[in-house]
């Protein structure tokens, strides 16, 4: 399979949004409650994708974007590692899984992160993303994350790759 891993422009974000709604119909469905995926739609992870048009790697087969990575040298306030750089998400879709897409995008990201220890959320439950990164380097902290949503509640696992 042949890719392009570039910085991600305006022109990609309904790209962007469109993977980022259907990853999560794909890998969340049966780990979210569905009164919180409900509240998702395309047009608001377009919106999402134009509100953060920095910092972010698309991936692109034949023209279109397959999957994407957003990163920052700042980690937010929730990460418990100061001065952490952080990985804010990275979606592939699944017809895309397993094709080096997905470890491309985050060994860019990485690269423009070097130096820096990186930080980063997974859904409790995600197994395929748990072992994704775990095969990259990182490392569970112990930290947790926790927000009440419509139907219920998530837990996000803190993980790190330590430079």
């Amino acid at each position: 399979m042949n890719f392009t891993i570039k910085d991600a422009t305006d022109e990609d974000a309904a790209g962007r949004g469109y993977v980022h709604y259907i990853s999560w119909l794909e890998t969340y469905s049966n780990l979210m409650p569905p009164e919180f995926l409900q509240k998702t739609s395309l047009e608001r992870s377009i919106a999402i994708a134009k509100n953060h048009p920095n910092d972010v790697l698309a991936a692109i087969v034949n023209g279109t974007v397959v999957g994407f990575c957003g990163y920052s040298n700042i980690s937010r306030d929730h990460i418990c590692i100061r001065n952490a750089a952080e990985i804010q998400g990275l979606y592939v879709l699944k017809a895309h899984h397993r094709q080096g897409i997905g470890k491309s995008l985050l060994n860019e990201a990485l690269a423009r992160l070097s130096g820096r220890s990186v930080a980063l959320y997974v859904l409790l439950g995600n197994e395929n993303a748990i072992c994704f990164y775990k095969k990259a380097g990182f490392h569970f902290t112990g930290h947790r994350y926790e927000q009440e949503v419509p139907g219920g509640k998530l837990t996000e696992l803190e993980m790190l790759l330590e430079n």
